[in-house]
């Protein structure tokens, strides 16, 4: 298989799995109302749904038109990009939601007990999806050779997702430990708020990152990539100051100025580019001036 047939497969893979989790999570929210709910459920809905967009993205980036003869590869940072920015929108939206809860019970004392019974077991289930779901696309990922960013947005949020699931079940557990009338009962009316600070402080720095990353491939960067250079130093010859490397996607970009190559080698490109394709699939290599 290709490393964008490897890519489509894996995406098909989540979406599905994506979908059965985002059901479970849109449920619980409705039957519990907690915000937290909310943030897992709806955080599963926007990976359905981008999961979706990926699998017609992933067919898509690597076709030619006249605009764009090099190819579509600019779609997947693209999409990344605006997958993290939802991300952490959704994670803002549901933490500022439940706090407005927690003030008008600390400011009013208006506030209801927590609905927790039926958490524990759909936390667990959720958590074993996600994490398993995570470490499918993070091996999937490492087959593409650590060139699909459209992958690599999935095992992260993925792991987020599990990371959510599992939280709010190791809270709700020890929630159930405290006395509603100790000092710490105020927890069953706002745990919520709680709970989901943590996770925004866990959770935000990989869509965050993820942003910069993507933006980076999508200005056209040059890669700093560890395994992507020394790929391209045991395909060229050449030490890694003699090449720059721009990664857009799946496409990878080898930069060789001329001044650097003896004219008798010229014809040695394509022998180089074969061997870089056996590392990635979507490998060109260019003479500069």
């Amino acid at each position: 298989m290709t490393q964008k047939q490897i890519e489509n497969r894996a995406l098909i893979i989540t979406t599905l799995v994506n979908l059965m989790i985002a059901a479970a999570g849109t449920g619980m929210y409705f039957i519990t109302g907690l915000q937290m709910l909310f943030l897992d459920g709806f955080f599963s809905l926007i990976l359905v749904i981008s999961s979706v967009t990926a699998v017609f993205i992933s067919k898509l980036s690597g076709k030619t038109t006249k605009r764009y003869p090099q190819g579509l590869y600019f779609l997947e940072p693209l999409y990344a990009i605006f997958k993290s920015i939802l991300i952490i929108a959704v994670m803002i939206h549901a933490l500022i939601s439940s706090a407005q809860v927690a003030f008008d019970y600390f400011l009013n004392g208006n506030g209801q007990i927590m609905n927790t019974s039926p958490i524990p077991a759909y936390s667990a289930a959720m958590t074993v999806l996600c994490f398993g779901l995570s470490v499918f696309n993070r091996k999937q990922y490492k087959k593409t050779n650590y060139t699909s960013t459209m992958l690599h947005a999935e095992y992260q949020a993925n792991f987020i997702d599990g990371l959510q699931s599992a939280s709010i079940g190791v809270a709700i557990l020890i929630l159930w430990l405290i006395p509603l009338d100790s000092s710490l009962g105020f927890l069953h009316y706002t745990g919520d708020f709680f709970i989901l600070v943590a996770l925004f402080v866990t959770s935000i720095k990989s869509p965050v990152v993820l942003v910069v990353e993507s933006f980076h491939e999508l200005t056209g960067g040059i890669t700093q990539d560890k395994d992507i250079c020394e790929a391209v130093k045991l395909s060229t010859g050449l030490p890694a100051s003699a090449f720059t490397v721009q990664k857009t996607g799946m496409k990878i970009k080898v930069c060789i100025p001329k001044s650097v190559i003896l004219q008798t080698d010229l014809a040695a490109k394509e022998d180089m580019l074969r061997i870089l394709r056996q590392y990635y699939d979507y490998a060109e290599i260019k003479y500069t001036a």
